[in-house]
């Protein structure tokens, strides 16, 4: 028990190394060996728990994505189904803007991101996913979501589409106003019977 607690915390150690290496240097310019010597662990220490470094970055946004979930969900306000689900998507966009691990990336090596922008979902996505999943299921059983079987990926794939595009809106000082209005077109799309 003591030494899986051990290997957590190493892996903790070298997820939080993970992250502070990429904001600092971006992707392609963070090395096994700044990752473990950040974390205070051998270079092969760090090779045995991450296999290498595009690993450790996949997997320190994973913890990204979890830790902002979580978070989002216990502090959305009561409320209806939709009302949850529109206030934790929203909030997700925030949370990827104002990411400095994301920036970070989307800066220095946007590549890094086209494969889950193009060709499939990542972990991260998918902990998004299940999220929205949940809150349409709450907003269907309560009656305040209408929704279909591919409701639940366009949802995500809208989000992605404006959290990508948040350095743009930042830039021209419109990123509030613009996550005002998907609010609005969650609300609508989201309400039974609003595109009747």
């Amino acid at each position: 028990m003591s030494s899986q607690r051990t290997i957590m915390q190493s892996d903790e150690k070298l997820l939080t190394a993970t992250r502070d290496s990429v904001i600092l240097h971006g992707v392609r310019r963070t090395t096994a060996n700044d990752i473990a010597e950040r974390a205070g662990v051998s270079r092969m220490t760090f090779y045995r728990r991450m296999g290498s470094v595009e690993n450790a970055v996949l997997q320190t946004l994973t913890r990204e994505f979890r830790s902002h979930a979580a978070t989002l969900r216990t502090g959305t306000p009561e409320g209806t189904g939709r009302e949850q689900l529109v206030h934790f998507a929203v909030e997700s966009v925030k949370v990827f803007a104002t990411s400095p691990l994301l920036a970070s990336i989307g800066e220095r090596d946007p590549e890094f991101l086209i494969p889950y922008v193009t060709d499939r979902f990542g972990s991260s996505q998918q902990l998004i996913l299940e999220q929205i999943r949940s809150l349409i299921e709450l907003g269907t059983s309560d009656g305040s979501v209408e929704a279909g079987p591919g409701t639940a990926t366009t949802l995500l794939l809208a989000l992605q589409g404006v959290a990508l595009s948040s350095k743009v809106l930042l830039k021209l000082g419109t990123f509030e106003e613009s996550l005002a209005e998907v609010r609005k077109m969650l609300e609508r799309y989201l309400t039974p019977g609003s595109a009747s």
